[in-house]
């Protein structure tokens, strides 16, 4: 690698490298992620619709770690570690609305605010006491219409680590609050999950997929608007004013989004509104190891079912743009192993223009904090 010996990462995106190449496959790095990343930053697990009402409950799954969240009787919202504090079988599968949380192993059956009400055969075991097996709580948040949970008990409140994101995403979609569930789709991948928040860039945009620039079918123009605060960042990538109909890829509808408008919220969350009617993506991808990821990408959108220029706008991301972005994620999974890359070089240009890779750097730089601190 002749020339490249001096390459590192840097707090400085105008002159930092990549992160180096075994943080996309080490298996001890990817365990240290798990304390370091997952198991200490807020995690989306479902939605306040299927927890609205007293007794309502989902689950959801962390790496390894499974948890509950319930609202109860109080009203106030919930989140414990799915787990009997008997002999430690899961708790409660799925989500559906119960009183009571009854284990299917011995039948140890708690309440809602985690309380261990019964357990068979109490009374006739020395010493035993209901108040010592409450279930184990986990910090719960929410988040416009998404329901967070924290595995750190020092975890700071949503609204202060992502100051300003709810507000800025209500304030781009019209109507986001009337917004429906339309499609939720898995997206598996081999790829490392941190591949994902990397393609916060636009650099590849005309390469990758023809949708930027002056070819023939483009609608964007050659533009990254950024704005990047500590732990979230806003991308918009301004649309072609002045495009035919007939050229664009799918119909917009109403028009009320006219850029593409793309947040991350650290670590593995983007969200996206698509040029046309109201419309609102989430992805949220986790690592189920080293070099594989699963995604889903949820669409909500005004019209409940989604009309013929909601699916537009699903069907040019979901099976145009994402295939794309997945193919060449795993295909840098398979390049990162070459024994000719250790790592390279982030092109961050003074203006931040369309090409500039900062916004790889702002994601990268989250990673290399979370896992080194701040020696550089």
């Amino acid at each position: 690698m002749a020339g490249a010996t001096n390459l590192k990462f840097t707090r400085e995106p105008e002159r930092s490298a990549t992160l180096p190449a075994h943080y996309y496959f080490d298996a001890a790095i990817y365990e240290r992620e798990k304390t370091a990343i997952w198991f200490k930053t807020w995690q989306f697990v479902g939605y306040t619709r299927d927890v609205a009402e007293p007794g309502s409950y989902i689950t959801a799954t962390l790496i390894d770690q499974r948890l509950v969240v319930a609202r109860g009787k109080d009203g106030r919202l919930r989140a414990f570690f799915n787990v009997c504090m008997h002999r430690g079988h899961t708790l409660v599968e799925g989500k559906g609305q119960r009183t009571i949380l009854t284990c299917p192993f011995h039948a140890w059956s708690y309440d809602l605010e985690g309380n261990l009400k019964a357990a068979g055969n109490a009374e006739n075991v020395a010493g035993f006491d209901l108040a010592d097996f409450s279930l184990a709580p986990v910090k719960v948040d929410t988040f416009l219409h998404m329901v967070f949970v924290n595995l750190d008990p020092d975890a700071v409140p949503i609204a202060a680590t992502y100051p300003g994101l709810a507000e800025d995403i209500r304030r781009t979609i019209p109507g986001f609050d009337r917004l429906t569930l339309a499609t939720s789709d898995p997206l598996p991948g081999k790829y490392n999950w941190k591949f994902f928040p990397d393609m916060n860039e636009c650099y590849h945009c005309p390469v990758l997929h023809t949708i930027m620039g002056e070819q023939q079918g483009a609608y964007l123009q050659q533009s990254w608007v950024s704005e990047e605060h500590r732990y979230w960042a806003k991308h918009i990538i301004l649309g072609k004013k002045d495009i035919d109909r007939t050229e664009r890829p799918y119909d917009f509808g109403s028009e009320a989004i006219a850029d593409v408008n793309i947040w991350y919220m650290w670590p593995n969350l983007i969200f996206i509104a698509h040029q046309g009617s109201p419309n609102f993506k989430i992805q949220a991808t986790r690592p189920t190891g080293p070099e594989s990821s699963h995604q889903v990408l949820d669409v909500w959108c005004l019209n409940d079912p989604p009309d013929a220029a909601d699916m537009g706008h699903i069907r040019n991301y979901r099976d145009r743009i994402m295939p794309e972005d997945i193919s060449a994620m795993e295909k840098q999974q398979l390049g990162v192993h070459c024994r000719g890359y250790r790592q390279g070089r982030l092109m961050v240009d003074a203006e931040r223009s369309w090409r500039s890779e900062h916004g790889t750097h702002h994601s990268q730089r989250l990673v290399w904090e979370a896992l080194n601190g701040e020696r550089y």
